[in-house]
């Protein structure tokens, strides 16, 4: 009899016990619900792909290439011109025939001289003067050409290499060096030469503005005999290399 009420009294408590017990499971599948969906022995799950995907295009181009890039048309500025010569000055105007090529006309005014004049301190007359000068020389190359860029915006946005060349007439003044500088333009006398050169350089300019750096080497041959600037030294050949600094506008 007691073994038979022990039976019954465990029973009992096993069943007071149930209600935890599902609350347990319920609680379980509610944190974890992979448990539910969990996969059936030989059967393949097949991978997550929402159909989320949404394309837009935008009803007008992200990036302007004409706004980044604006075409050269017109162009006009002023040159800082370095030489053998010394410091010059010069003014420039370009035009666009096709896309990345132009027409240029430039007006160089420059010094020449032989390479070796050397102003020395002359203490009878109180002032520097170069020995043996016998004019001063002045020339002012007036050249037409084209200028072809390249590796348009592939090296940069805002770098541009160019090639160039042209020829035109050369202005060539002498002034006797024994005068005063200004009364001696009243002595001048004026020579006209053919000069032609080529050129490279990298325009760096943005948006309406130019600027950019070149070396033309001119051939401005002046004939046999030459023009003297020092004694027994004629310069047969006016050109050499020029480096300029161009600025200027677009339009």
């Amino acid at each position: 009899y007691l073994k038979i009420k022990r039976i019954e009294t465990m029973k009992t408590s096993e069943i007071k016990k149930l209600p935890i017990i599902a609350f347990a499971i319920m609680l379980v599948l509610t944190i974890n619900p992979s448990v539910m969906t969990s996969q059936v022995k030989g059967k393949t799950i097949k991978p997550f792909n929402p159909d989320t995907v949404f394309v837009f295009n935008s009803p007008r181009p992200l990036i302007n290439p004409e706004g980044r890039n604006p075409v050269l048309k017109n162009a006009w500025g002023l040159d800082i011109i370095l030489s053998n010569n010394g410091f010059g000055a010069g003014v420039f105007y370009d035009y666009s025939i096709m896309e990345n090529l132009y027409i240029f006309a430039s007006l160089y005014i420059s010094g020449a001289r032989n390479t070796d004049e050397i102003e020395y301190y002359d203490p009878n007359s109180g002032q520097y003067l170069v020995p043996n000068k016998v004019n001063r020389l002045f020339m002012f190359p007036l050249t037409f050409g084209l200028q072809q860029y390249l590796l348009t915006n592939e090296i940069s946005d805002n770098l541009k290499l160019f090639i160039q060349g042209g020829a035109g007439p050369t202005f060539i003044v002498s002034t006797p060096y024994a005068r005063e500088f200004f009364n001696a333009f009243g002595y001048s006398i004026s020579y006209i030469r053919i000069a032609s050169f080529l050129g490279i350089g990298a325009d760096v300019g943005t948006g309406t503005t130019l600027l950019s750096i070149n070396a033309r080497y001119y051939y401005i041959p002046f004939g046999v005999n030459g023009l003297e600037s020092i004694r027994n030294m004629p310069i047969k050949d006016f050109g050499g290399l020029f480096l300029s600094l161009s600025m200027g506008i677009r339009f």
